[in-house]
């Protein structure tokens, strides 16, 4: 299977780095130049994502570079490397964005967005923070109401750390996440 071949090389890349004391993100442009994958973008940032969820790399947005992501490998997934034990699942789902949702399932989640919003209205954050939190979770309503959801664009724009920062929202967004995930998995 090539993605599964293509996420270890980038797993054994990030271990690499790390391994010689580079400690430093690194960025999708970075990752394939040395590993020689002739992918688009959007292929390698499905990968890192199945990477990510599977505790193996972290990720930190770049907001100074267009699609900016910045990618790290975790202790776990350091270790997976060194005992040659690397065990990794994909999903079509995650390249595509297509998972099926019923219209009671996208209502909930625009509730779940509404309750966020007047969690944002009430916190604490100042007036531009507050401006940039509502905008994400519009942009996440607009996306929402197409004929077909991409749900990891939705799901990166909400995983924003301006909403993570505010309290009581993270447990909000992982009802979202179960949802899309048992989609997925059904």
């Amino acid at each position: 299977m090539t993605a599964k071949k293509d996420q270890i090389e980038i797993l054994k890349y990030l271990h690499q780095r790390l391994a010689s004391g580079d400690e430093r993100y690194c960025t999708i442009s970075t990752i394939r130049k040395n590993t020689g994958l002739e992918h688009p973008s959007q292929y390698i940032l499905a990968l890192t994502d199945d990477l990510e969820a599977a505790g193996l790399v972290i990720t930190r947005q770049a907001y100074q570079m267009a699609g900016g992501k910045l990618f790290q490998i975790t202790a776990a997934g350091y270790d997976a490397v060194e005992q040659g034990n690397v065990s990794i699942s994909f999903d079509s789902s995650a390249w595509t964005g297509r998972i099926n949702l019923s219209d009671s399932q996208k209502a909930e989640i625009q509730k779940i967005l509404g309750e966020i919003r007047a969690i944002v209205e009430g916190s604490k954050l100042s007036n531009a923070q507050t401006a940039n939190a509502i905008a994400l979770i519009e942009a996440a309503e607009t996306l929402i109401e197409t004929p077909d959801p991409l749900w990891p664009e939705i799901l990166r724009l909400l995983r924003s750390p301006i909403l993570g920062n505010v309290t009581g929202v993270g447990s909000l967004l992982m009802g979202i996440v179960a949802m899309l995930m048992a989609a997925a998995n059904s």
